[in-house]
Formats: C-alpha cells, structure tokens, sequence
C-alpha cells in the first residue's frame, strides 16, 4: 500500500510540498481506467512519481479522488483536485478531470478537452496543435496506463483518455500561457511531479520560457516588475505580449534577454526598484538589500538638493514619499539621473555577467499609479520613447 501523498512529498524547511498538474492528470487518468476495467468506485487512487534527482523519485503515493463514476456514454470519469502545498499557485485546487473509454485498435490516445490548453506557438516541448501535455506528465500517463492495463491482462489494448479542466481557461488567464503559444487553458507540466512552495528556481525556469518565445517574435523587450509597471504600460498602448513581468529578478531577466539575442531592453519599474538596479541590486527584493532612500538622496543631491532636503529624503522609510518630497521642491531632475545610473548599471551588468550589453537600454521610473515620474535617455515624452519597445510599431522604429 502505498503511502499518503503528504508523508512521501514532506516539506522544504517548513513548507509543505505539492503535487503538479501533471501528477493530477496522472491520478485523474489512472483512477478513471481503473473504473472502466473494475467497475469499482474508490475513493483515492495510487500512482508512482517521475524519476528524478528529488528524494521522493519514483515514489509511490496515494492521492484522494474528488469524484468518480460511470458516465451516461459507458466512460468511465475520476477527478482529483491539485494541492499545490505551501506554493502560491494559480491552479491550487482546482479540479482536473480524466474520462477513460474503450477504442478500437491498439493505441493509448491522450486528448485536450475543456480547459486544457493547446498549443500554438514554436519553441515549447509540445509541438503546435497538440493539447498542451508536456513530455514528462504524458510519459508518466501512458506508463501508468499502461500498468494497469497490463495488471489486468488487458496489455494491447486500445483506451482513449480525455482531459478537461471546468476553470482551465478562466485560470490559465491568469498565467502566462498565452504569452508562451499556449490558448484556450492550463498545461499539463511538471518534470519531477512535485511543487516545490516558493521555489525561484521554478519561477526562473518559467520566465527564462517566456522570455525565448519573446525572443522569437521580436527584438525587443520590456521588463515590468508587477503592477505599476503594467498600468504604465497599458496606458502607453503596449500590447499585452510587449513585456514580461519578473517580479524582483530584474538581473535575470536581464541576462535571459540579452543570452536570446534581444537587442533592445526598457526598464520601466516603480521608483522604489528602479533606485535598487541603480545602486546596483539587481535581485531588488529587500533579503538582498536595500538602497533606496541612500540612491535618491545622492541623485537628488547631484540635481541640487539643500543640505535639510537630503537629510530628510534619508529619514523617509518609502521611496514613494520620497518622490512626492522631490515633486514638491521641483527636483524632478532626480529622477532623471535616477533612470540614467540605473541605465548605466544594466550595461556594466550585462557587460560582467554576459561578455558584452545590448545595442538599447532604457529606463523609467514610475509611481505606484503607474504615472511616468522619468526616463532616461534624450526623448521628448513618453510617447517617443515607448515607440523603441512596442512590437506593433517595428516598422516604424530604427
């Protein structure tokens, strides 16, 4: 018997581990043949993880089922929904369906229903037009399939397994499927199986995948840390795939870019993070440091910043009240050499990291309304120098 999913996966420090949609789709399909064949509803279902170089490689575990029956046309369907652990995941509990029939012939026919996403774009390891099952949870399927197949004296026999997700594509909107060639719903992925809570080497797995199949359609990029970035960004008219957002890892994003042929980068990041690259923190959450108020009350004092207005920039806890301070004593200049140190940082970054910058970077600083406070470089206003950085207006730029 194998044992409770809980008990094999433990917990990285004090965050407990999940399971991956992949290993969900893996449960749902395994639990739904094995109804088809027994005709006997359970309420969990044991399955065996990919092998990795994880500690819980090609564990068996026990997954409960959220639902199970025969259906009206003689499939069978099971249902188990994703525990993503500790990690913040956008498909944590939702529900991820298996229905298994009979077919004719001697072929294990996996299908993309309701919810999950096909593939369209060039660059994923599923090629364009398939249901967007990536190699790992696919192998993992057929092999359990295949198993139970053989466990029950029925090795060669031909099953068609669909796949549906009731809230795939509601939740695939909040992702990035879009933006990497995959429409229409969630992906079936996961590599070792399991969730690792707050993993950045995930996250960074994931953006380096967004920022290739940028690369791809485009010599240039914009980097957006979150939010006020995007309010930015949309009000300039930026297309929703002109940029990515990265969260704190400016530096890697940068480096992912420039390693993918890009030519062109533009930074427009809220006031607080811009001040951070340009003190030279290119990991800008604050467990890596904090130059904040130090970077603005230098580059206010270079635009001409009295004695009493840099000590009291400096005794500021905000970089937002700050700005507002710098706007109030007519210093917008700071801003400026702001945006200008930061862009001079990016260069000699990618320039140590990489072997050589890109042809453009620019940089803007934003407050957290999205509102354009400076940028760098000799542009008249906003409008020409978001025209650089838009993919829609390639044409139109040098």
């Amino acid at each position: 018997m194998a044992a409770d999913y809980r008990e094999v996966l433990g917990t990285a420090g004090t965050l407990r581990r999940g399971y991956t949609t992949g290993t969900t789709a893996q449960a749902a399909a395994a639990a739904a043949l094995e109804l088809l064949i027994t005709g006997e509803v359970k309420s969990d279902v044991e399955i065996t993880l990919p092998k990795s170089n994880k500690p819980f490689s090609e564990k068996e575990i026990t997954i409960p089922l959220h639902s199970s029956g025969i259906q009206r046309d003689g499939s069978a369907g099971a249902s188990v929904l994703k525990d993503s652990g500790d990690d913040r995941d956008d498909t944590n509990g939702m529900e991820i369906r298996a229905a298994a029939a009979w077919a004719e012939g001697s072929e294990i026919t996996l299908i993309g229903g309701e919810g999950i996403g096909r593939v369209t774009g060039e660059g994923l390891p599923v090629k364009p037009g398939n249901p967007a099952i990536n190699p790992v949870p696919r192998k993992m399927i057929l092999q359990e399939t295949d198993r139970i197949l053989s466990a029950h004296g029925l090795s060669g026999r031909a099953v068609t397994i669909t796949f549906s997700a009731p809230e795939g594509e509601k939740i695939a909107a909040g992702t990035w499927n879009s933006r990497v060639g995959v429409r229409g719903g969630i992906s079936l992925i996961g590599t070792s199986g399991v969730v690792e809570p707050r993993s950045e080497k995930a996250f960074q797995a994931t953006l380096g995948m967004v920022i290739r199949s940028a690369a791809r359609r485009a010599d240039r990029l914009t980097i957006a840390s979150g939010y006020v970035g995007e309010r930015f960004l949309t009000a300039e008219g930026f297309d929703e795939e002109d940029w990515v957002a990265v969260g704190d890892l400016i530096g890697f994003a940068l480096k992912q870019a420039q390693k993918r042929g890009i030519r062109k980068i533009f930074l427009p990041l809220h006031i607080g993070k811009i001040t951070k690259v340009a003190a030279g923190l290119f990991q800008t959450h604050c467990d890596y440091g904090d130059a904040r108020m130090e970077t603005l009350a230098a580059c206010a004092g270079a635009a001409g910043a009295t004695p009493v207005e840099i000590e009291t920039l400096l005794a500021e806890p905000l970089a937002e009240k700050g700005a507002a301070l710098l706007k109030q004593w007519k210093l917008d200049r700071t801003f400026t050499l702001v945006c200008e140190r930061a862009k001079q940082r990016c260069r000699s970054y990618l320039e140590k990291e990489c072997g050589a910058s890109v042809d453009l970077i620019e940089t803007a600083a934003l407050d957290l309304k999205g509102k354009l406070l400076g940028w760098s470089g000799d542009y008249e206003g906003s409008e020409q120098l978001c025209l650089h950085f838009k993919k829609k207006d390639k044409d139109n730029c040098e």
